[in-house]
């Protein structure tokens, strides 16, 4: 039998318990956008009395609604996925199903493969916000979703750089550091990471959050902030936040000093900045391992560490990870 284009049967709404790290400017009523969830619910949950206090770094529980369809081939039982995905995070759609199934899912383009019975859908943190498709597919049986984009919550930031370095702002360069960024990290290597990242330096301070909207030198803001940036001092140890495949480290034009770790499943880290490298490609690292130094190389504006998620090439919010990764 021949199943195309399934559509929503036997659509139901369960829910999913993650958490939410608040961050300067956030309220709850924003928070509760953002999830598909009320402040009341809110509330309930994290014993909140006065919607009002809340402080920043704060940690929320939040129950996530998620779709979920039960009408499917076989061997599938029921498909699962967030009801709204933030901009920069990640659609995680979840197979529950009688033996392990191999597909994928088409999405904004990328085609994304079923890795132990769900499929990881990175959110573009620039795709504007709607409702986009996205196709399962399971040999000849094809599923239809609906993943549901919002907006996420991002600053804006102008960066002064010294003379010396605005020589780095060369388009051709930087595409072309990007493109060996990129083809470092092999998609199809088995995920190696287990439970939650730990954090790359023994610091909290984030000077600048994933998603920041960039200028630089007052021009207009053309790029966003791939990462996270940790402001700590030049000489800072960098460890690996989980296990993984050192799939570069070398001398960067842009990225100056830089590593790339490859966990898996199509995620890959990144740090840049570094002053000195204590990994070598090839070498496979334990969650805890010293990767190198932070430091000031590159396009810097003073010593920080560079710290990013990918996953299939497009940049994450790396935040979800230290508490509930996919």
């Amino acid at each position: 039998m021949r199943f195309f284009g399934l559509l929503f049967g036997l659509g139901l709404l369960a829910w999913a318990q993650t958490t939410h790290t608040v961050r300067p400017g956030e309220t709850l009523y924003r928070i509760a956008q953002q999830y598909g969830t009320t402040v009341e619910a809110l509330q309930a949950l994290n014993g909140i009395a006065d919607p009002r206090q809340l402080r920043v770094g704060q940690v929320l529980q939040v129950e996530e609604p998620l779709h979920r369809l039960t009408q499917l081939p076989a061997p599938l039982q029921a498909l699962t996925w967030p009801q709204a995905t933030p901009q920069g995070r990640l659609a995680v759609v979840r197979l529950e199903a009688s033996k392990r199934v191999e597909g994928f899912v088409r999405f904004l383009g990328g085609r994304y493969p079923v890795q132990n019975n769900r499929v990881l859908l990175p959110v573009p943190a620039l795709q504007a916000p709607g409702v986009y498709p996205a196709y399962l597919e399971l040999g000849e049986a094809r599923v239809r979703l609906e993943i549901r984009v919002v907006a996420g919550r991002f600053g804006r930031l102008v960066l002064w750089l010294p003379p010396e370095r605005q020589r780095l702002l060369v388009p051709e360069r930087l595409r072309a550091e990007r493109a060996r960024v990129l083809a470092a990290c092999d998609p199809e290597r088995p995920q190696a990471w287990r439970g939650p990242f730990r954090r790359p330096v023994a610091s909290e301070r984030i000077t600048d959050p994933f998603g920041t909207r960039r200028s630089y030198d007052g021009g207009r803001t053309y790029s966003y902030h791939e990462g996270l940036d940790y402001g700590v001092p030049e000489g800072t140890p960098v460890y690996a936040p989980a296990p993984g495949v050192v799939a570069l480290a070398e001398v960067l034009f842009v990225r100056g000093g830089a590593v790339v770790l490859d966990h898996g499943a199509g995620v890959c880290s990144g740090y840049w900045h570094l002053s000195r490298l204590a990994v070598r490609p090839g070498q496979r690292v334990e969650a805890g391992a010293l990767l190198g130094y932070s430091g000031n190389t590159g396009l810097s504006s003073g010593p920080h560490l560079h710290y990013e998620i990918r996953v299939f090439g497009v940049p994450t919010d790396p935040v979800p990870w230290f508490t509930r990764p996919p």
